[in-house]
C-alpha cells in the first residue's frame, strides 16, 4: 500500500485481487504531476469489504492532515479518484444477484456520503470521481457457461445501479466482459451470451485467473484515457 497521499491529487485503488496485484509500475496517472496512488486492495475481497476499504483510506489521510483541505496554501477543492473492481469474488461465493447489487448500492452509497469531518463529497465541483472496472472473462471460465451468464448479469447490473445512482454524473463504468477476449471472438454477435468470446491468455497468469502485465497495462491506457476525457487530474 502506497503511504504518501497528495492534498490536492489523489488516486485510490480499492477491490479485490485484481486491485492488489496491480503493479505499482503501470499504476494510472492524471495529466497533472503531484498526482499519488494509495492502493487499499485486498485477495479475496468481496463488495462488502470496500467500505471497510474506503474507512481505512480515510482514517490514514486523516491522520496525515487531510482534515485541513481548507487551510491549504491555493484553498482548491482536493480531487479524488477512486479505481475499485470487485464482484466476481461475490459470484464465486454464490452471493445471488440481488445481494450482490444490494451491497454494491450501500458501498456507491458510504464513497458519496456527505461526511463532515473529510469534504470530498458529492459538490459542484466534482471533487469525488469513482471509476468501476466492471467483471470479466478469465481463461479459467472458458467452458463455465453458468459462471460466464452470471458475470454477464452482473455487469448488466452494475450499469443499470449506476444509472440511477444519484452520484451517477461521478461514476465511470468501464465495461471488461469481453476486454481481454481475442479480437476474432470478443465482437462475434452473441459472443457474451453465447459464450462464444474466448478470453486470450496472453494478459493472463498462468493461473488463467489474474491479469499479468500485459493486462494491467490496457487497465492503465483506458483509464488514463478517461482521466484525460474528464480533464479531471
Amino acid at each position: 500500500m502506497a503511504a504518501t497521499t497528495s492534498l490536492a491529487r489523489c488516486i485510490i485503488l480499492f477491490g479485490d485481487s485484481d486491485i492488489s496485484r496491480w503493479p505499482p509500475h503501470l499504476y494510472p496517472s492524471g495529466s497533472a504531476s503531484g498526482s499519488s496512488v494509495s492502493n487499499y486492495g485486498k485477495s479475496g475481497a468481496v463488495l462488502s469489504d470496500l467500505s471497510p476499504q474506503i474507512e481505512e483510506w480515510k482514517n490514514n489521510t486523516m491522520m496525515e492532515g487531510e482534515r485541513n483541505y481548507a487551510n491549504t496554501s491555493n484553498n482548491r477543492t482536493p480531487k479524488h479518484l477512486y479505481i475499485c473492481c470487485a464482484g466476481e469474488n461475490d459470484v464465486g461465493s454464490g452471493h445471488s444477484l440481488d445481494q450482490i447489487l444490494d451491497t454494491f448500492r450501500a458501498m456507491l452509497d458510504k464513497l458519496f456520503s456527505d461526511d463532515e469531518q473529510m469534504p470530498l463529497v458529492n459538490d459542484d465541483n466534482g471533487s469525488k470521481i469513482l471509476i468501476f472496472l466492471g467483471p470479466k472473462f478469465e481463461p479459467w471460465l472458458a467452458q463455465d457457461f453458468s459462471s460466464r451468464k452470471q458475470y454477464t448479469k452482473l455487469n448488466n447490473a452494475f450499469q443499470r445501479a449506476i444509472r440511477k445512482h444519484r452520484a451517477s454524473n461521478q461514476i465511470f463504468y468501464i465495461d471488461c466482459l469481453t476486454l481481454f477476449c481475442t479480437t476474432d471472438t470478443a465482437n462475434v454477435p452473441g459472443a457474451v451470451y453465447g459464450g462464444k468470446a474466448t478470453p486470450d491468455s496472453k494478459y493472463f497468469n498462468a493461473d488463467g485467473l489474474h491479469l499479468n502485465e500485459m493486462g494491467y497495462g490496457v487497465w492503465k491506457k483506458i483509464v488514463e484515457e478517461k482521466i484525460t476525457e474528464l480533464n479531471y487530474l
